[in-house]
């Protein structure tokens, strides 16, 4: 496996992503100090903690939170807080005091924190009458006698509890303490200045997260730690106090509970009372309206689900979902579908319509309220928004609550009259996914920075009252759920386009400490990438998606997994042991687990190609796939040993072995070939890169020409191989002195090794004749002179104006990464999206932006030269699979070159809005839409590619010209050789 391993130090760019230049995260600076001495108000020290007093009129959340706060003091500090129920008389006749006191409580209900308003100590004007918003500082001399108190004030009482775990945050208590494991910071000393903090009414009115496809995981777990109902579930009160505390924490609100076999109202009794009482709303899915669980039509409907058939049993269903929640904070579910999350055959626009406002009626008359102050969504989810599309017509008071293709990808903003809908709009979004084109709901494979462009194009295009994140089983899929919500509750402190990559270096410190804070960024945020290529459900297909041969393309996207191992491998070691077990669970698992699996597909397909050159190494591929095949198996049990066994069945999802869009029953390992050696006398082997042919299949081989333009991150080479056991010498020749080889001498050995020798080559331009030329190398079997491959290596030395800014080709192909633009008035309407995509960044218009016209408007200019002479060349655009967010206005690009004929492509074609586009299961496989058109003649010198993105919700990656040599792959060439 020597190729392999000599490709460590040519692969580029793998870390460099991480550059974050003019980088916009804006968190609010921190009140508080935590070094003796630095002044302010000593909230805490050694053996000190605060006073928490409640006004017992406050909301019993307020009360619960504060408990929480009490505890979370004691976490950092050792020695908890002391939580006191006193109103406002009581708690001033305390003139002195033996430890610091906070007062927390909400503004109108709380009498504490109405005294200090009253008697003008509190100025609580910027969060009154607001939602969810809070504010937190010291006041000095609250009342007679009493020097200063730290107040902590909501405008209501959610805003109250998202203050108390802003504070519990930001002095070192994480809220993934108890999903990731992640330890308190320990604290010696803790002070608050004189800063007034203030944070809200949030980005988006709700806020949540969807447990589901929660099986085999999540039930696993979830049945080992709590005990199930009735119903066999094990998702009663007990797990929910962890779930409404994340959530809380997070500063969130809502929540769609686990429905694959559970009723969360009737698994457990306490579930509503208790969600209320945490200040949570609840909702349910998108095919379970008015309050009632999937599960729940099975056990207790009478009758079919079909409005057509049996519509006083399924209102009566309805109703009764409607009543048992009244008393509850709970979001509504309109509409219907088909029965189990399938589409129906018998509703329509009209039935659509009427089941619609017959829900409405029954919710005002049971809950007594109008419509306007009743929460109620409606999810266009799948094959719904082709009902709205064909001009159904529903109160303004319902939330459009819009979804993506299942894939992150958004199918739909508002447009027209949608955007002034007294109830707004919400988004439906997927981190975990059951369903074509395949399952996926192993472990993480989001790309943040690709959540970020999606939902700040959802948040700009108006839509703002919900946003809810499918989550799957939550663990394993915490860095994508906190990323999320961080965006709901303050869109606009994500307001740069490297927002994403500060925010994970801010992150990471608290989970991990300073020191480890930014590796841990710049690892996810490769990790993120990585994933971007391809998710590992997809990777079985067949043929395998990244080329044996061409661009090395399956050696370098594996050693880019290996490189980044060692680097996550290397952040663990170093740090403290208490770190540890977060840091595996959110970075060094996934990269781990993910690299093992790459592993075992990649040298499968490896092996199938060494198989036909009669490589020995073949055996030894096939001997690494089973050992990585083990090593999967491995890291679970590592995962489900951790903390005693806490997350035990958290990773047995099965992700190995899928042949169809739904999950194998256990994992199977593919099959990888092997050979058997050949005879001893015929041991030389020899391979070209980029030639599927090999020595001595084939005596004379060729190279892809050799340029003094060839990208930067492009080496040529040649494998010295054996091809049966036994031992030989080899020795590589060059018929002119200005081509040089490494390893030019040596030895293979099978089954001792080594077994492959890579001979990377090098060129002297200066000597080399100009323009095109070849060179011949041979390779010799000293043992046996009989045995000789001779490989052709074509030349190409041409030259450029000494001027001449942009790209070169080389091998009849330019390839572009889309940032690399030339600077044009035009072109600075467009956004650079760092760490974007699956090779180096995206470009794209701002989201707002109006739709342009073919060859007008906003402009990318590509400078490049060329030598070849062709009469039609194409011009590939890899963009991002996004959706036509708009159906009126497709997403389309056009392209010229020199001012010639404007070519305009439409990526993605319109549909009913029901059915997914066609080209969509194949562009989300491989993270990207690929689309040619033909460009005319280009003669050889300088010239200039325009580019138009006709629309706001595109994204652009990489333009390749080709002018007849560029070869198949999934990621493109890699980047041309380009003067700047």
């Amino acid at each position: 496996m020597a190729p392999l391993a000599n490709l460590l130090g040519l692969v580029t760019g793998v870390l460099c992503l991480f550059s974050s230049p003019g980088a916009t995260y804006k968190e609010k600076p921190s009140v508080f100090t935590f070094t003796p001495g630095s002044g302010g108000f000593q909230l805490g020290g050694p053996s000190l903690a605060p006073e928490i007093r409640v006004s017992q009129n406050d909301a019993p959340g307020v009360l619960r939170a504060a408990r929480d706060l009490a505890a979370d003091f004691g976490r950092v500090l050792g020695t908890n807080g002391t939580v006191v129920v006193a109103d406002w008389a009581a708690t001033i006749a305390v003139k002195t005091a033996s430890r610091p006191t906070i007062l927390i409580g909400t503004v109108g209900q709380s009498s504490l924190i109405d005294g200090l308003i009253s008697s003008k100590k509190l100025d609580a004007s910027a969060i009154t009458k607001k939602w969810e918003t809070f504010t937190y500082q010291v006041v000095p001399t609250p009342w007679e006698g009493r020097d200063n108190v730290f107040v902590i004030a909501g405008s209501d009482s959610r805003g109250a509890v998202f203050g108390i775990y802003d504070i519990a945050e930001r002095i070192g208590v994480s809220p993934l303490h108890y999903w990731a494991d992640v330890q308190p910071i320990k604290r010696q000393h803790i002070a608050a200045s004189t800063l007034i903090h203030t944070e809200g009414p949030p980005s988006v009115k709700y806020r949540g997260i969807f447990l589901n496809d929660e099986a085999p995981a999540l039930t696993g777990w979830g049945g080992s730690n709590f005990k199930r109902s009735q119903y066999g579930s094990p998702f009663v009160s007990d797990f929910y106090r962890h779930i409404f505390d994340l959530i809380l924490r997070l500063k969130g609100n809502y929540l769609w509970p686990a429905m694959w076999s559970s009723m969360f109202y009737l698994d457990d009794p306490k579930n509503g009372p208790l969600a209320t009482e945490y200040g949570i709303f609840m909702g349910t899915s998108h095919h379970e309206p008015m309050a009632r669980a999937d599960k729940e039509q099975g056990r207790f409907l009478r009758g079919s689900w079909d409005w057509r058939s049996n519509k006083a049993g399924v209102q009566s269903f309805m109703q009764e979902g409607a009543t048992r929640s009244k008393d509850w904070s709970t979001i509504y579910t309109l509409g219907m579908r088909g029965s189990g999350d399938a589409a129906s055959a018998t509703l329509s626009s009209s039935s659509l319509e009427e089941i619609i406002a017959w829900q409405q009626q029954t919710l005002t008359k049971t809950l007594g309220k109008p419509l306007s102050e009743i929460p109620q969504a409606w999810v266009m989810y799948k094959e719904v928004p082709g009902y709205w599309q064909a001009g159904m017509k529903v109160s303004d008071d319902v939330t459009l609550l819009w979804s993506d293709d299942n894939r992150g990808n958004i199918r739909r903003v508002p447009i027209g009259d949608e955007e002034k809908r007294s109830g707004g709009s919400g988004m439906y979004y997927h981190f975990d996914y059951v369903g074509d084109p395949r399952n996926y709901k192993w472990i993480n494979t989001i790309q943040l920075t690709k959540t970020w462009e999606q939902m700040t194009l959802t948040y700009d295009s108006g839509i703002r009252n919900i946003w809810i994140a499918n989550v799957g089983d939550l663990k394993a899929l915490e860095l994508p759920t906190v990323h999320f919500m961080a965006l709901a509750w303050d869109r606009e402190a994500f307001s740069g386009m490297d927002s994403t990559t500060e925010w994970l270096k801010v992150w990471s410190a608290r989970q991990f400490g300073e020191d480890a804070a930014g590796a841990a960024a710049e690892i996810m945020t490769t990790y993120g990438k990585l994933t971007a290529r391809h998710k590992y459900e997809d990777l079985s297909r067949t043929p395998f998606a990244f080329h044996a041969t061409n661009y090395d393309e399956v050696e370098l996207n594996y050693q880019e997994w290996v490189d980044l191992v060692a680097k996550a491998q290397a952040v663990y070691d170093k740090l403290p042991s208490a770190v540890q077990d977060s840091f595996f669970e959110i970075v060094l698992h996934p990269v781990l687990a993910g690299k093992t699996v790459f592993e075992i597909y990649s040298k499968v397909t490896l092996a199938s190609r060494y198989s036909t050159e009669k490589r020995i190494s073949t055996n030894q591929l096939a001997k690494d796939v089973q050992a990585a095949f083990q090593a999967d198996q491995a890291i679970t049990r590592r995962f489900h040993s951790l903390r005693g066994g806490k997350w035990n069945h958290f990773m047995d999802q099965t992700h190995l072995g899928y042949n169809n869009w739904q999950e194998p029953s256990s994992n199977t390992i593919p099959r990888a070939s092997t050979l058997t050696a050949a005879s001893s006398n015929a041991l030389l082997g020899v391979a070209a890169q980029g030639n599927t042919a090999a020595y001595p299949g084939s005596a004379r081989l060729s190279l892809a020409p050799v340029s003094k333009f060839d990208p930067p991150s492009v080496n040529r080479y040649i494998d010295i191989f054996a091809r049966g056991d036994g031992t030989f010498f080899y020795d590589i020749t060059a018929n002119v002195s200005f081509v040089n080889v490494t390893n030019r001498r040596g030895s293979i050995s099978s089954p001792a090794g080594p077994t492959d020798i890579r001979s990377i080559l090098g060129v002297n331009w200066a000597a080399a004749p100009a323009g095109s030329s070849s060179a011949l190398l041979t390779i010799v079997n000293t043992n046996a002179t009989s045995q000789s491959a001779t490989v052709v290596v074509p030349l190409e030395n041409p030259t450029i104006p000494s001027d001449f800014k942009g790209h070169v080709e080389a091998d009849a192909t330019i390839s572009i990464e889309a940032e690399h633009f030339s600077p044009a008035d035009s072109s600075k309407e467009y956004a650079i999206i760092p760490n974007y995509g699956r090779t180096l960044s995206g470009v794209r218009l701002p989201p707002r932006t109006a739709s342009q016209q073919p060859g007008k408007g906003p402009v990318l200019v590509y400078p490049f030269y060329s030598f070849t002479n062709i009469a039609d060349a194409t011009v590939t655009v890899y963009l991002a699979p996004s959706e036509n967010a708009n159906p009126k206005s497709p997403n389309r690009y056009s392209v010229s070159v020199d001012g010639g004929a404007v070519s305009t492509v439409q990526v993605v074609a319109l549909t009913n809005g029901s059915n997914q586009p066609q080209g969509w299961s194949d562009a989300v496989i491989r993270g990207a839409y690929v689309k040619s058109s033909k460009v005319g003649r280009i003669a050889p010198g300088k010239h200039e590619l325009k580019l138009y993105l006709l629309e706001p919700t595109m994204v652009v990656t990489k333009v390749v010209i080709d002018f007849g040599g560029v070869k198949s792959s999934l990621l493109g060439p890699p980047e041309s050789w380009r003067s700047v």
